[in-house]
């Protein structure tokens, strides 16, 4: 690879630029050098902000990272171009710039503590209700941040958040929206229809080759082999560090005890009598211990005497059963009295609830593996962890070699793996893992790869693997013999004509006294296709409305539309609840984004 870049670094292109730096240094210093670099950093300038270009491709990176999170393979390419989001990215960047300005002019502000608190509370970054250092890292780290850079990306966000709060707080609804929502969506409607075929009527329609070929000269744009790629790719897996990683015994031991550790401690099943203190004096629950104590020597069962004495209404009548328990979930006295005891055994405690007689019934201990059985599977995680984390420390060097390069032979022989070459694909993706991922789609058309030539940027398939592209072959778009695309054409022509034909029969059929309407009374809303077709006519003022719609498997409808009536009125309240807070988030999404558009409109925006 050295030698690689030695060879590159002879080349005129490399010299003009040593000697401009070297001319630089001399004349200016190093100052002149990086503002050089730096003048057309600035992409937008938002009320005197600027905006760099580093913030648009981190903003654009992250965009591409979360898209690829939430969506993972079932990403649309075409949203990972980079024009698109670069653009999306400055868009946000602009939008963000706007609204702190606002909180800012307001006399906003947000502390480091509020920060702390806010990430110390969020879910996505707790394991059993603890914050967890290692998730928070991951997340950040997967969206391109570091720490500091994240945590003032949340404190703008926490910022421009609060006028947002202010203003979609500020909205009410009034009881007659409510009514209003209540009474379309209760609404009724009788109607009649005809259905039209467009399957029947595509049976009987034919076509010439004539209207074939007039069809496809008229349309050819429409008939394009997609443009496509092949590339030519590595891919390095996690799994490829498998050698360069080793697991102690130490670790293996660690592992063991963790594992262990997290197995259910020994249970006890136990019964219990409670004698409540909180109704009598200590005095009085200790005489009603002791009665129920000689009793129970007398040969009364503990059964009986739960029924009889106990105040936990919630075991008595079960024998003052407890059921399995561990230590620490009921109360320390308790657990200090159950655990010492032996099966069978009897003895009285008292806690904060009064005085307790308990039986121990039962005592089960967890069947804990040996390390023996699970040393292969401690060690195959051990080494599975330990490769990840390799491969993740390894993403800048094969960032750096990928860029050096002009192949993807130095990457192969330096990971020993071997350059692998795809099918052609289109820009909607291959048929394989690799081709499919939309990542990849979009690094195999992007501007880097196919027209510059380069090594795509490092591509992350999943947790374990990793991939770098690079072009093999490229195949315009073009247009279709009419031999090729005759069967598509006729499908086409033949359902073209059948619909034409079945619009003028739903027509003639709306001025024919022969027409056999079926009907249908007091539809309700969303009941059916026909409805909802229904539902999205005018209403009828003296005489009845009638159109033809269009259903979605193709044939046509003749809806007459007759009356409108207003349903049953009495709206339950908690329908009446949703149909209001459905209004208030539209009306606060309505006037927050309003005020957003009406700061940006205000602002001086300078691309």
């Amino acid at each position: 690879m050295l030698q690689d870049i030695r060879d590159k670094s002879q080349g005129i292109v490399v010299k003009i630029i040593v000697g401009f730096i070297v001319v630089t240094f001399a004349l200016f210093g190093v100052d002149a050098l990086v503002n050089s670099f730096n003048s057309s950093n600035t992409v937008a300038e938002v009320d005197g902000v600027e905006i760099t270009r580093t913030q648009m491709l981190q903003g654009a990176e992250t965009q591409r990272r979360q898209l690829i999170s939430m969506m993972g393979g079932q990403v649309n390419p075409a949203l990972l171009e980079d024009n698109l989001l670069q653009r999306r990215a400055l868009d946000e960047l602009v939008q963000r710039v706007v609204l702190a300005n606002q909180a800012t002019g307001l006399g906003l502000g947000v502390s480091d503590a509020q920060v702390d608190a806010y990430l110390l509370q969020a879910e996505q970054f707790q394991t059993d209700g603890q914050f967890d250092q290692n998730k928070y890292l991951n997340f950040i780290r997967s969206l391109g941040f570091t720490p500091l850079a994240f945590k003032e990306r949340i404190k703008q966000d926490v910022l421009i958040q609060q006028p947002r709060n202010a203003i979609a707080g500020s909205e009410f609804v009034l009881p007659y929206q409510i009514n209003s929502v209540s009474q379309l969506q209760s609404q009724e409607r009788t109607y009649d229809y005809v259905s039209f075929s467009l399957a029947d009527e595509s049976e009987n329609t034919s076509v010439s080759d004539e209207e074939l070929m007039a069809y496809y000269e008229a349309n050819k744009e429409s008939f394009k082999t997609p443009e496509q790629v092949k590339v030519n790719y590595v891919v390095i897996s996690s799994s490829d560090f498998y050698s360069k990683v080793s697991v102690t015994e130490a670790e293996l031991q660690d592992a063991y005890q963790a594992s262990v550790s997290g197995l259910v401690q020994e249970e006890r099943s136990a019964s219990h009598i409670l004698i409540d203190t909180s109704d009598r004096s200590d005095e009085d629950a200790q005489k009603r211990l002791e009665e129920v104590q000689s009793k129970l020597k007398s040969g009364d069962t503990f059964t009986e005497l739960a029924a009889e004495y106990s105040d936990d209404i919630g075991s008595k009548n079960d024998g003052g059963n407890l059921g399995y328990v561990e230590k620490g979930t009921i109360d320390e006295a308790f657990d200090d009295v159950l655990f010492s005891m032996s099966k069978g055994e009897v003895k009285s405690v008292k806690t904060e609830f009064g005085y307790h007689l308990i039986k121990l019934n039962d005592i089960t201990t967890p069947d804990v593996p040996t390390f023996a059985s699970q040393e292969a599977v401690l060690k195959q995680k051990i080494l599975d962890d330990k490769a990840r984390d390799a491969l993740l420390t390894a993403h800048e060097d094969i960032t750096d070699l990928a860029y050096a390069s002009d192949t993807l032979n130095v990457i192969a022989k330096e990971y020993g793996v071997d350059v692998l070459q795809s099918a052609y694909f289109g820009r909607d993706g291959g048929s394989d893992e690799v081709t499919s991922n939309a990542a990849v789609i979009a690094a195999a058309f992007g501007v880097s790869v196919l027209e510059d030539n380069q090594n795509s940027n490092l591509i992350e398939l999943n947790d374990d693997q990793i991939a770098v592209l690079h072009l093999n072959d490229h195949k315009q778009e073009a247009i279709q013999s009419y031999e090729d695309t005759k069967e598509q054409v006729a499908s086409i022509v033949v359902q073209n004509k059948a619909v034409a034909s079945l619009r003028e029969k739903a027509n003639a059929a709306k001025e024919s006294s022969d027409t056999a309407w079926s009907s249908v009374v007091s539809a309700k809303r969303g009941q059916d296709e026909l409805t909802s077709l229904a539902f999205s006519l005018a209403h009828p003022e003296g005489s009845p409305v009638v159109e033809v719609k269009g259903l979605a498997n193709g044939d046509l409808a003749l809806i007459r539309l007759n009356s409108v009536e207003v349903g049953d009125q009495s709206t339950p309240d908690d329908q009446k609840q949703a149909y209001e807070r459905y209004l208030n988030q539209t009306q606060a999404s309505l006037s927050t984004q309003g005020q957003q558009d009406l700061l940006k409109n205000k602002a001086e925006v300078v691309r």
